[in-house]
């Protein structure tokens, strides 16, 4: 009988350690309400749901999926008539999300206001699903799938890796009605700091003021990719990579001898140079002034560097 108990309790504890590295309901087969079990979504106390979140039996595998879509307010809030479907794995504080200047967000307010993401005790390095997007409007609507990775090692919560899937020019109007597969590779904008934490947003947006209905966003199977452990991507004393010259005017070079490949992207991990070949002493250029990240990727593996164009 205490065998039997003793092997019950490690089984229970090696589930609850891999639970951490995992999205709870990443298939959204369980809902309490109107809402999947381990998710939220926009709501304030007596209203209710700020966002149009619902169940779906249109799906990718499984019984259910999770239909996200913008939502009329009744009563507007802080001037807005309209709030945009959200789907989060953190809790909201959705008064202060309220009060963004949308126009200048900063990262670092968001952390503040998304918080009980899913525990890391390894490093994550994509997250990747299928979705399924049908808009009503292909000009005005567009989704986001985001994902942002904290650390409170300092005592301070901060975002040290983003990724970013969104609607583009080559999907819209390809894919709708169909589940496709997305994979959204993090970036770290501290690759030294220890990740903590994993907040997951998935957002349907409308820039029409005064539209009455809208398209939905299909979420299915959600998964992130973790590496055990924290990933060495900046340092390499034998044959280490640079960039020069940093700081730039806009021009710069690596120091490699061989073809790697290079991707750049800016402080919020938006893509601003896909990933190409680069071939030694070639140029690359950035047209606008700001911090960027420089994505290298050779035979030894990946490393990040900091670009400064000033």
């Amino acid at each position: 009988m205490k065998k039997i108990l003793s092997i019950l309790v490690l089984s229970l504890f090696a589930l609850s350690i891999n639970a951490q590295n995992a999205f709870l309901n990443a298939g959204f087969e369980l809902w309490t309400g109107s809402v999947p079990t381990n998710w939220n979504t926009l709501s304030i106390p007596v209203i209710g749901s700020l966002s149009n979140i619902s169940k779906s039996t249109d799906v990718h595998s499984g019984s259910f999926a999770v239909k996200i879509s913008a939502k009329n307010l009744i009563v507007p809030i802080s001037g807005v008539s309209t709030a945009p479907g959200l789907l989060t794995n953190g809790t909201l504080d959705v008064m202060g999300l309220a009060q963004l200047d949308l126009d200048n967000i900063d990262i670092t307010q968001i952390s503040t206001l998304i918080t009980d993401g899913t525990t890391l005790t390894e490093k994550p390095l994509r997250v990747s699903g299928y979705y399924s997007w049908n808009p009503v409007s292909e000009t005005n609507e567009q989704f986001l799938i985001t994902t942002l990775v904290i650390s409170d090692d300092s005592g301070t919560r901060e975002v040290i890796g983003i990724s970013n899937f969104t609607t583009s020019t080559d999907i819209l109007g390809t894919l709708k009605a169909t589940y496709s597969p997305f994979e959204s590779e993090i970036v770290y904008l501290n690759p030294n700091a220890t990740p903590t934490e994993l907040i997951f947003l998935a957002i349907t947006m409308n820039s029409d003021s005064t539209a009455t209905s809208f398209g939905y966003l299909l979420l299915d199977d959600v998964v992130m990719a973790t590496q055990i452990g924290i990933e060495e991507i900046t340092k390499d004393t034998k044959n280490p990579i640079t960039i020069y010259p940093n700081p730039t005017n806009g021009e710069f070079r690596l120091n490699v001898k061989s073809k790697v490949e290079v991707s750049v992207y800016n402080q919020l991990g938006q893509v601003v140079i896909p990933e190409m070949n680069y071939t030694p002493n070639s140029k690359i250029s950035i047209k606008d002034k700001g911090i960027y990240f420089v994505r290298i990727k050779d035979t030894k593996g990946t490393k990040t560097q900091k670009l400064i164009v000033k």
